[in-house]
């Protein structure tokens, strides 16, 4: 049996928060701001659905993207 990594795809931990009108993306174990830096002023598609960059915690070395329920929050352009 063999597998292949996907350079394209991160393990995320996903959070619904209604009473904030947001839900949550996280991406966890990274290995201090040196990786974290990386996924700055990003965009992660999830499910069809945009977060953009949100904030990062240097005692988890963890880095969180959200959305707004409502459709509004930041706009994302494509860059080609």
């Amino acid at each position: 049996m063999t597998a292949t990594i996907d350079p394209k795809e991160i393990a995320v931990e996903y959070n619904l928060r209604a009473e904030v009108g947001r839900e949550f993306l996280t991406i966890t174990h990274l290995d201090g701001w040196g990786e974290i830096k990386k996924f700055t002023k990003k965009v992660l598609t999830f499910e069809g659905r945009k977060f953009t960059w949100c904030s990062w915690n240097s005692d988890t070395n963890s880095c969180t993207f959200y959305r707004m329920l409502d459709g509004s929050g930041p706009k994302v352009a494509k860059i080609s």
